[in-house]
């Protein structure tokens, strides 16, 4: 069959042939001498470039050198360009101008030093009027002097590459310019062993119990201003400089004088403050607590340009300082907030640029703190300062609790989008799987601490993910409870099983992350009330009951502080009981007694929710600790609302539309 198609082949190329006139070859140079052609009286022609024909590898003059820039000409070339791009309407898709102007911005920084480039970002910022993204202060003081992010900027824009997708993944989540990028493929194999078959329960309930305390969020604001503008338009309110521009007012004629206790646009005078661990003192006895955490938050909200690393170093001094001297000899474990470093949400692993990094002594004094209060070792303080801030603990009682930085999927941190489809660029998740499989071989229970949630809008995708999946493989076996902080409300977060047809090929674990198998929940995450009452809500804290052998929370009650009531309180703050969780969710008392409110009784909860409108409406007045400043939410509102309880992954919070 090959040798007949063969034939046919040639004898249709040779009826072409034939058509055109073409049935045979002239002989070379039939008539001439050799490579030569007569012409009378003109120059002798030649064919095959011979004779003085100029040989195929005949080099010919260059144009002359490009002029040699100087680095002003250079950093205004690159300031028209991106100001073109966004202005010159030949480009009408915003995600294109943004990854056109980031990839133009990347190109430059790979040549010029970081003083240029933060002057080509100021002279932007200035050309294109940016100064509502300047965190009201201006362009200069922003990028560069007390602001200063210009040179951390330029050293992310010179990793960045359109290749790993980190422009758009850039400009979506900091400007919602672009589509979502897609998902990384993590193939689970890379990272853990299938769960075993004797690991897919937790312990039985002891019947024993102890107290945690958990708060959160402390951001006490060493310039709080008594009586300053507490309704602001600029920033931070109760400031010295706090100002109402719509009104017309300062704090020198306020329309709203701040309390010497706090306020719901403000973050916690010292009073308040103070007061909480008075509250945890009357109504937890504190013989019964084993241990204490705190989920991370500790700076003040100052604007970008009033902030700074030594005012950073000295609110994190003074508040473990402070927690240490209230909470006595209860143990307290802690975890970075995105505002405990400088600037405010930045963290970059020592792999960044060349084993330096711009944040290790942000790592060193809180870890050495930690350290000196007496709440982690020597070896567990030498690793938290150095790779990216995390460490491990095993509690008296025998708990292990992993302390994770959560900066690293935290979006406002600029250095998440460089090689932005390494969902581990820091090795913080490597560190929490060998934590987590020691465990597992050890027979030994782990919390997992952190401040960002893995779900809701505050996460970048694929560290979430490839987190719920560690979660999901060691739930509810190993691990006996996840805790965060940070939306200052009093949250549940839960982490189901994925989908059993959920992997793209037989040889492969690279999952679907959203698709989900909800009758599978494995995992709740408790995310802890604020004291601060800023964003409107009230101050609170939490106190867990846990079992003394599963180290799972059997019961919850929160405590809180009115903030509407700061005029009528003297001579101190008031705090009251909020809830507990048992009576709250299960009135009918029909949960057993000892059994955990893990996973699987919030997602019935949640269940009963998608029936319920006032169970869920319940749930977010509960959340924001009874503010009466809550928000109404209603039909789609509350739907919402249920899916981000059920979301413990950027990519399924983003189906909660």
């Amino acid at each position: 069959m090959f040798l007949r198609s063969q034939l046919f082949v040639l004898a249709l190329l040779a009826s072409r042939v034939a058509g055109h006139g073409l049935e045979r070859r002239a002989n070379p140079l039939d008539k001439y001498p050799q490579n030569t052609v007569p012409n009378g009286n003109g120059p002798i022609l030649y064919y095959n470039g011979s004779g003085p024909v100029p040989s195929i590898n005949t080099i010919s003059p260059e144009p002359a050198p490009l002029p040699a820039l100087a680095v002003g000409q250079i950093s205004a070339s690159v300031v028209q360009e991106v100001v073109a791009i966004s202005t010159g309407g030949l480009i009408n898709d915003s995600c294109t101008i943004c990854q056109a102007s980031l990839d133009v911005l990347h190109i430059a920084s790979l040549t010029l030093s970081q003083n240029a480039m933060t002057t080509i970002m100021i002279d932007i910022c200035i050309t294109l009027d940016l100064t509502s993204l300047t965190d009201h202060g201006s362009c200069e003081s922003y990028f560069s002097g007390t602001g200063g992010l210009g040179p951390y900027l330029a050293q992310v824009l010179q990793r960045m590459s359109l290749a790993t997708g980190d422009m758009q993944a850039f400009c979506f989540y900091e400007f919602s310019t672009c589509k979502a990028p897609p998902l990384a493929k993590i193939n689970e194999r890379d990272w853990f062993p299938p769960k075993p078959a004797n690991r897919m329960s937790a312990p039985q309930p002891s019947g024993e119990t102890f107290n945690v305390l958990h708060f959160s969020d402390w951001h006490m604001d060493p310039r709080y201003d008594v009586g300053g503008e507490a309704n602001c338009t600029t920033g931070l309110c109760c400031r010295f400089d706090s100002a109402n521009s719509h009104l017309n007012t300062t704090s020198l004629n306020p329309s709203l004088p701040a309390s010497r206790f706090g306020d719901f646009t403000c973050d916690s005078p010292a009073d308040l403050a103070l007061s909480a661990f008075s509250s945890m003192r009357q109504n937890v006895n504190f013989s019964s607590v084993a241990w204490s955490i705190f989920t991370g938050d500790i700076v003040s909200h100052d604007r970008t340009n009033q902030a700074s690393e030594a005012l950073s170093e000295y609110e994190e001094t003074t508040a473990y300082e402070t927690f240490k001297a209230q909470l006595g000899s209860i143990p307290l474990y802690a975890t970075l907030g995105n505002h405990d470093s400088w600037p405010s949400g930045f963290n970059t692993p020592n792999s960044f640029q060349n084993g330096t990094n711009a944040f290790s002594w942000n790592y060193e004094l809180l870890s050495s703190l930690w350290q000196a209060e007496g709440w982690i070792n020597g070896t567990e303080q030498q690793y938290a300062s150095s790779p990216y801030g995390a460490y491990a603990h095993t509690t008296k009682e025998g708990l292990r609790v992993v302390s994770i930085n959560s900066d690293f999927w935290y979006t406002p941190n600029i250095f998440n989008y460089y090689n932005y489809t390494n969902p581990d660029k820091s090795g913080i998740l490597r560190f929490l799987v060998s934590e987590l499989l020691a465990a597992e071989t050890a027979n030994q229970r782990v919390w997992i601490i952190g401040h960002v949630p893995s779900g809701g809008g505050s996460a970048i995708a694929n560290p979430s993910i490839l987190f719920h999946s560690i979660v999901a493989r060691f739930s509810p076996s190993t691990i006996a409870g996840v805790f965060f902080g940070h939306t200052h409300q009093d949250n549940k977060q839960l982490f189901y099983d994925f989908a059993s047809t959920n992997s793209s090929s037989p040889s492969s674990d690279v999952r679907n992350y959203t698709a989900l198998n909800y009758d599978a929940p494995l995992m709740v995450a408790w995310v802890g009330p604020s004291i601060v009452p800023l964003t409107n809500y009230n101050a609170g804290w939490s106190v867990y009951s846990v079992d003394a052998v599963t180290f799972e929370v059997v019961n919850a009650q929160v405590y809180f502080a009115n903030i509407s009531n700061t005029l009528s309180w003297s001579p101190e703050p008031v705090w009251e009981f909020e809830y507990d969780a048992r009576s709250t969710y299960d009135p009918l008392c029909q949960w057993p007694a000892y059994a955990p409110l893990n996973a699987t009784f919030w997602s019935e909860v949640t269940e009963r929710m998608m029936k319920d409108d006032s169970l869920i409406a319940e749930y977010l007045f509960l959340a924001s600790k009874k503010s009466v400043l809550t928000p109404a939410c209603v039909g789609k509102c509350l739907e919402r609302s249920i899916c981000s309880i059920r979301s413990s992954n950027r990519a399924v919070s983003d189906t909660c539309a």
